[in-house]
C-alpha cells in the first residue's frame, strides 16, 4: 500500500530542514515542488532529511534532481542525509550527487553548514 509523502519544514539561520516521510514518487512532485520553491526564497542552505522515506522510485529521483538543480541555480547548497546504502548507490548512478552533498546525519550537515556560513 502506497504511503503518501508527508513534508515537514523547519527554518534555521540561512535555510531550511525539510523532513520527508513516506514514499517519494512522481505523484509527490507537485506537493514537494509546489510547497517549497527555493528560487523565490533566497535561502543559502537546503537540508533534506530522508530518514523516514520508505521508497523512492525513478519518478521520485527525478523530483529530487529537479529540486536540487533549481536550488543550485539559485545559489542554494543542498544536503541530504538518512538514505540507505542502496539509495546512495542509486543517487550516484543517476548523477544526483552532482547537485547534492550526502552526509550520514543531521549533525554532520549542520557542522558543514556552519563552516560554509563562516566563509
Amino acid at each position: 500500500m502506497e504511503q503518501p509523502l508527508v513534508i515537514d519544514k523547519r527554518e534555521f539561520p540561512g535555510g531550511y530542514v525539510v523532513q520527508l516521510k513516506g514514499e517519494l514518487t512522481r505523484a509527490s512532485e507537485q506537493d514537494l515542488l509546489g510547497r517549497f520553491t527555493v528560487e523565490n526564497e533566497q535561502i543559502r542552505f537546503l537540508a533534506l532529511d530522508l530518514t523516514e522515506v520508505a521508497y523512492i522510485n525513478s519518478g521520485g529521483m527525478a523530483v529530487l534532481i529537479r529540486l536540487a538543480r533549481t536550488a543550485k541555480k539559485s545559489g542554494t547548497h543542498t544536503f541530504v542525509w538518512g538514505i540507505t546504502a542502496h539509495y546512495e548507490k542509486l543517487f550516484r548512478m543517476v548523477g544526483l550527487t552532482e547537485w547534492v552533498m550526502l552526509y550520514p546525519n543531521e549533525f554532520a550537515v549542520m557542522q558543514r553548514i556552519e563552516a560554509l556560513g563562516q566563509q
